[in-house]
């Protein structure tokens, strides 16, 4: 009778979220074993700030951390019976994908928000390739419960990193697993909003919070704004003036200034903030009297 293979347990963390991540590792670990995954790739120049993978002791002061402060947005932790090697191979090969016929793009699956929508969603025999050297993957869910995946089979050979993908993912796996990357900009819309405009927000509860946020990069989506700081400066005037801006017939000013033409998209907003100030000036100055 084999032995069962002993289980080694890992972190796969976002570098791009977490600052100076090795640093803190080297902090923590007296002499830790970790990887960073863009390395031996086309994307090494980005090493600091892409994946890395490092073994993890369950209790130790790293895993700890983890569980406190990185495992909802910024990694998930991984389990495996194969060799450290094989796992890193793997690991690096699912760093980018292709979508349709020629494009290559970094693939950030290694955000448990992502990882839940892309593996999640998948039954057991078609997730099993796609985990590889990993046996079990846990990660939190966006309600806060724990996601356990587990591979039941044994991998058939070891995934190696090419500069052509060999992942594939079909449009609509894309649009499913956009709806993390769309749930994270929401949520640091609120911290922008909650930080300049606490008052204003005070009365709504956190559901509401999220579809308003939601709203706000909808309808800035619909006049072309899409940057983070460009949503921002939209939603403050959408909490200024409703959530109805720029459509409700007393905003007929805002969407003159929206048609006109010439000025580039982020002159267009400068026009946009400049009435609403003269306007709450006006206001003002109508109230003293």
């Amino acid at each position: 009778m084999t032995a069962p293979s002993l289980l080694h347990s890992y972190l796969l963390l976002d570098g791009a979220q977490i600052n100076d991540l090795a640093a803190r590792i080297y902090g923590l670990e007296e002499s830790p074993s970790l990887h960073l995954l863009y390395q031996q790739s086309a994307y090494e120049a980005l090493a600091e700030v892409g994946p890395l993978l490092v073994a993890v002791r369950p209790h130790s002061e790293l895993a700890q951390l983890f569980h406190r402060e990185w495992q909802a947005t910024a990694g998930v932790w991984l389990e495996s019976d194969a060799s450290e090697d094989d796992l890193v191979a793997h690991l690096r090969s699912l760093i980018h994908v292709r979508l349709g016929s020629a494009q290559t793009t970094l693939f950030r699956y290694y955000d448990p928000r992502i990882m839940a929508l892309w593996l999640g969603a998948l039954e057991a025999d078609e997730r099993a390739p796609l985990m590889g050297a990993v046996k079990r993957i846990r990660l939190l869910t966006d309600s806060g419960a724990e996601l356990e995946l587990l591979r039941e089979s044994k991998p058939q050979s070891v995934a190696r990193y090419d500069h052509t993908p060999w992942l594939r993912l079909s449009q609509a796996q894309l649009e499913h697993m956009n709806q993390a990357k769309h749930a994270r900009f929401d949520e640091r819309l609120l911290e922008h909003l909650h930080r300049f405009y606490p008052e204003l927000l005070q009365h709504m509860d956190v559901v509401v919070q999220q579809r308003f946020a939601a709203l706000c990069r909808q309808s800035a989506a619909r006049y072309g704004y899409s940057a983070a700081d460009e949503v921002t400066r939209w939603a403050g005037l959408m909490i200024e003036l409703g959530s109805d801006f720029p459509q409700a017939p007393e905003h007929e000013i805002y969407q003159q200034l929206l048609e006109q033409r010439g000025p580039l998209p982020a002159q267009h907003l400068d026009n946009l903030i400049a009435e609403l100030q003269r306007q709450l000036l006006r206001t003002d100055k109508e109230s003293v009297a």
